[in-house]
Formats: structure tokens, C-alpha cells, sequence
């Protein structure tokens, strides 16, 4: 039998104490402790280190919002200029009360830069 290691010594390598379910009864933290495995297993956190898995996160987050920012700000202009190449393409003319102008989605945009900045 393998004794246990002294107390003023760190915890052996791989430690596993974060993979076991959690002691409370709550069903909230067992199914975000199950959630949590199924992320690490599928993603293959597991074998990360603590600070790599922050580094990633924090990757992670930065791309996502970059991603959001992009759709919020440019999303619409390009639906519209897809809805007017649609029109030409089906009717064969631009002149179309359905087209939306480009003045109008610009000032739009501004508007709500300009709300959400305040």
C-alpha cells in the first residue's frame, strides 16, 4: 500500500480532485459540474494547465466579441445590399420601393453608435 504524502508537500501530479462530481446535493452544481466535464473531455481542456485554459478563454471571449461587433455593425448594411442585388437580379431594375438606401441605413447606424456610446 502507498502511503500518503506528507501535508507540507503539493498535491501529486495529475491531480484529480477536479473531476469528481461535486459533494452538495444541488442539482445546479451537479449539472454544471457534468456541464464542465463535457466541455473539457470534448474540447480536451483537461490536459491544460490553469493558466492555459484562462489564455484560451480569454482568446476565446476576445474573438467572440470581435465576431458579435462585426455582425452588429455591418450585418445590416450588407443585408441590404443583398436585398438590392436580389431585386436587380429577379426584377432586373434597382428602382424599387423594397431597396433600402444607403443614406438612411447610415444615419440609422449612427444613431445607434451614438446611443450606445451615451
Amino acid at each position: 500500500m502507498i502511503p500518503d504524502p506528507p501535508s507540507h508537500l503539493p498535491p501529486p501530479r495529475p491531480d484529480s480532485r477536479e473531476t469528481r462530481p461535486p459533494k452538495s446535493k444541488s442539482r445546479i452544481a451537479y449539472y454544471g459540474w457534468r456541464a464542465k466535464m463535457w466541455v473539457e473531455g470534448t474540447l480536451v481542456l483537461h490536459m491544460l494547465e490553469p493558466w492555459e485554459k484562462l489564455l484560451l478563454l480569454f482568446i476565446f471571449l476576445v474573438l467572440s466579441s470581435l465576431f458579435i461587433t462585426g455582425l452588429i455593425r455591418f450585418l445590416p448594411h450588407h443585408i441590404a445590399v443583398m436585398q438590392r442585388r436580389t431585386i436587380y437580379y429577379i426584377w432586373g431594375n434597382t428602382s424599387s420601393s423594397v431597396a433600402v438606401d444607403d443614406s438612411d441605413l447610415s444615419r440609422a447606424v449612427n444613431d445607434f453608435t451614438t446611443r450606445s456610446e451615451l
